[in-house]
């Protein structure tokens, strides 16, 4: 078998254990493909937050979408043995009010997210995903818009401490969702909405602090 139809073995591999769709475009050593797994939204607005211990609004900071790499093991059901390690990106807020949670303003959250995989086959190839939730924060390469990028965008933070899921054990990482605020304090969440009762994904930061008693 030559190298070029390993390489591609190894890469459709890779994206099939990620429940990804086919790649949707390759620069050099990079192979960019969405990861939009199924997930079942809330019924409505207030069942979202009542989820999310951590609520606050901030501003980017600083950002990095290889950030940290785990090991996967390639004993592991679900795994082969072109696993190369998982790749972790982060973005970090400055807090700048908090509606819910233990944060303070003036303090950094950084949210964690999973960015990527290596090749082990092809020891400088990786997938970099890209995901529809995070619409206002990725570039179309899957790499994260520099805090410049923002403009000095506000965003609303809904989060949960990172546990579990992500294998990355450091303190003061969450998992979660942002959304921009404009101008008028109304908050757009990228599709899909993590929530059904809105047709337009679209609620006002007042809303949002009627919901959980600010």
């Amino acid at each position: 078998m030559g190298a070029d139809m390993r390489k591609w073995i190894a890469v459709a591999a890779a994206l099939l254990l990620a429940g990804c769709a086919s790649p949707t475009s390759e620069t050099s050593s990079v192979v960019v493909a969405p990861y939009n797994a199924s997930t079942i939204p809330f019924k409505t607005l207030q069942e979202f937050l009542a989820h999310r211990p951590v609520i606050a609004t901030g501003r980017v900071v600083a950002v990095n979408d290889r950030a940290y790499e785990v090991p996967v093991d390639p004993n592991a059901e679900g795994n082969t043995e072109t696993d190369g390690p998982e790749i972790f990106g982060t973005v970090s807020f400055k807090v700048e009010s908090v509606l819910k949670g233990d944060l303070v303003p003036g303090a950094t959250m950084t949210i964690i997210y999973m960015s990527g995989k290596w090749n082990t086959l092809e020891k400088e190839s990786r997938i970099a995903y890209t995901y529809e939730h995070m619409a206002n924060l990725q570039k179309n390469d899957g790499t994260l818009k520099t805090p410049a990028e923002f403009n000095g965008a506000t965003f609303a933070i809904f989060a949960q401490p990172n546990e579990g899921s992500i294998p990355v054990k450091e303190n003061n990482l969450y998992r979660g969702r942002v959304a921009p605020i404009d101008a008028g304090g109304q908050v757009t969440f990228p599709r899909p909405a993590p929530f059904e009762s809105s047709a337009t994904a679209a609620v006002k930061l007042d809303d949002i602090k009627a919901a959980i008693g600010r």
